[in-house]
């Protein structure tokens, strides 16, 4: 994948915490940096899919203390 090398802003603090996150684990700022893009776009689609999973509920009338049985239902093929 061609990587594209930008600029951005990071309050020092956030940065030297960066840094030794990246020494402690041998690893470069950018890798700090990448990953923690990644986390967060997985963090905005779970939760994007949790309020999806909510509103379905909702409109279907299904609590949550029905969840487990509902599961274990799909899993058994019910």
């Amino acid at each position: 994948m061609k990587a594209k090398i930008i600029n951005i802003s990071i309050p020092e603090p956030l940065l030297k915490d960066a840094d030794v996150a990246a020494k402690e684990e041998s690893r470069s700022r950018s890798d700090i940096f990448r990953e923690a893009m990644r986390s967060y776009l997985m963090r905005r689609e779970l939760n994007e899919l949790r309020r999806y999973g909510k509103q379905k509920a909702d409109e279907l009338g299904i609590k949550p203390e029905d969840v487990d049985g509902l599961v274990a239902d799909y899993r058994a093929g019910k």
